[in-house]
């Protein structure tokens, strides 16, 4: 991973303008209602399903998504270029660095990446830097809410747990769902971002993961870190999923939530250098965008220009602790809908006094690990837009 000190800085004055334009009070804006989750008739992301080799699900995926891969190829191409200045040729050299890791650590996923480029008419080199996007643009300042229910609480004795995923809103039409069928491997059900391998899911032998941004402000050449999540949803236990973590070189920071139907709930912090894992003795877990380890929180960067990561993991707390009888999917989408201190709430609405490309909820998550469903929503959880897709 390749350290921008240009574009930390550029974060950090992006985010104090932020903070100058809030200098209004908050109910000046037009606070949305929040309406009750509905399943809708027609789910509003494709839906995919890869079978066969590592080879043919890449092809069956490219042909399949090639106009969203186009689509988010186009995007993260701008997105590199006004953010750090990294053109899309740059890019692609910087993403081949991690090739070698990644042929070591999770060679199929290679094999999967050669078919999407062989399906969507993409070079090789381009799904290789969709599949490096977080090392090419490492620190980005996604805001999402993580939110982990163990059994003991969960509604039917099961396991929950869901997120929203804060980015750019035109990040939204560039998300697929995938079920993946994969001899001697579990199946997977994911949302990916278009041409990318590895996302937040869960697996037919119960276990799920979730995403938290984090930052240490540098980085090495290592696993990138959706391929990290693919190898955690090819696990069949919650040890090995940890071991996909901490057994390889990692590229960069962030935070993996794992939940499994056996009722182990991790909360994986990691950086190139560290990890540390912190773990539910019963209770919910709530994790935003800062370290929690005393082990790496003391060279945490991004809390300083995500002021939210802190307001946010306040407030889901102590909402869970008033609330009375077990929660659910309605339960977690009511909490991720959340929008308190509005507009930098759980539930992150576009905020019209920024100028350009603003940041938003792009979705919310909530999986029954236990039972291997995945309800997303079709943008802000607060509208109630739900689709449902299973194992």
């Amino acid at each position: 991973m390749i350290i921008r000190r240009k574009f930390i800085a550029a974060l950090v004055s992006s985010a104090f303008c932020g903070f100058a334009a809030q200098a209004k009070v908050a109910s000046e804006l037009s606070v949305p209602n929040i309406h009750s989750p509905e399943i809708e008739k027609q789910p509003f992301y494709p839906f995919i399903e890869l079978k066969g080799s590592a080879l043919q699900r890449g092809v069956t995926y490219g042909q399949s998504a090639a106009e969203q891969i186009d689509r988010n190829i186009k995007f993260y191409a701008s997105v590199f270029q006004s953010s750090a200045g990294i053109d899309w040729e740059k890019a692609k050299s910087l993403a081949a660095k991690f090739l070698p890791v990644i042929q070591k650590y999770s060679p199929e996923s290679i094999e999967e990446m050669k078919g999407i480029a062989q399906g969507s008419g993409k070079s090789f080199e381009d799904i290789l830097t969709l599949n490096c996007r977080s090392e090419v643009l490492f620190a980005n300042s996604d805001a999402c809410t993580c939110i982990m229910v163990p059994a003991e609480l969960g509604e039917g004795g099961n396991v929950f747990m869901g997120q929203t995923w804060d980015w750019l809103a035109k990040a939204r039409s560039n998300s697929v769902i995938l079920k993946v069928e994969q001899e001697g491997r579990p199946e997977i059900l994911m949302v990916c971002e278009a041409g990318l391998v590895g996302g937040k899911g869960l697996n037919s032998e119960g276990l799920g993961v979730c995403l938290n941004a984090a930052s240490v402000g540098k980085g090495k050449i290592g696993m990138p870190l959706h391929l990290m999540m693919r190898n955690i949803l090819n696990s069949s236990l919650p040890t090995e999923a940890l071991k996909a973590v901490s057994a390889v070189p990692r590229a960069g920071s962030g935070v993996f939530n794992i939940a499994s139907r056996s009722n182990y709930e991790m909360q994986v912090e990691f950086s190139p250098d560290a990890f540390d894992v912190i773990m539910s003795k019963g209770e919910a877990l709530v994790h935003t965008n800062h370290y929690l380890s005393a082990l790496i929180a003391p060279k945490d960067v991004a809390k300083s220009f995500i002021s939210s990561t802190y307001t946010r993991l306040n407030g889901v707390q102590r909402q869970l602790s008033k609330m009375k009888g077990p929660i659910g999917m309605k339960g977690l989408f009511r909490l991720l809908s959340d929008h308190e201190l509005y507009p930098e709430s759980v539930c992150y609405h576009e905020d019209p006094r920024q100028s350009g490309e603003r940041y938003c909820t792009v979705y919310a998550m909530v999986m029954g690990v236990t039972s291997g469903i995945l309800w997303i929503s079709a943008g802000y959880p607060c509208e109630g837009k739900i689709s449902e897709y299973r194992l």
